[in-house]
């Protein structure tokens, strides 16, 4: 029996894995759960906005001393948001660094009414210290989950 130089060869290759298929489950739960609070905040803004807050008169009362400007920031922030999670849905590269523009210009805008609003910190003193805390840990989790992507090549 000849041998044919143009057969494929017949052993078994054993170093080639398969590929994944999909999006990982926890970038469909960050999706979603991102997608719901961007929803929230853009309804809640606009609500208020409209002159009647989610929350009723409580929360009327707290946001009082926001203006203009910090609605508007509000949106702008929440629309860089939205596009950084469709990235990382879409497992894009860009997805780390508009994800951590988001955190940093957040940060800068707390920070800012922190430094220079006294109305600002009465928030503050009546739990929302404790909610903008969480959120920046939870955040910095999900940048440090993106960067873990980013450097596996999960994203592209």
């Amino acid at each position: 029996m000849e041998k044919n130089p143009y057969a494929a060869p017949r052993s078994a290759v054993s170093d080639v894995t398969p590929e994944r298929q999909g999006r990982p489950v926890l970038v469909w739960i960050i999706t979603i759960f991102m997608a719901l609070g961007v929803v929230g905040g853009v309804l809640s803004t606009v609500a208020l906005l409209v002159g009647s807050p989610i929350g009723g008169p409580e929360v009327a009362e707290q946001l009082k001393y926001l203006g203009p400007l910090d609605h508007i920031g509000t949106l702008i922030i929440a629309a860089l948001s939205a596009f950084a999670y469709v990235e990382l849905f879409r497992l894009k590269r860009r997805a780390l660094p508009l994800i951590a523009a988001t955190f940093g210009l957040n940060a800068v805008v707390v920070l800012a009414n922190l430094a220079f609003r006294p109305a600002y910190r009465a928030i503050l003193d009546q739990g929302g210290l404790i909610t903008i805390v969480v959120s920046w840990v939870i955040t910095l989790a999900i940048i440090g989950y993106v960067w873990r992507l980013r450097a596996k090549g999960v994203l592209k």
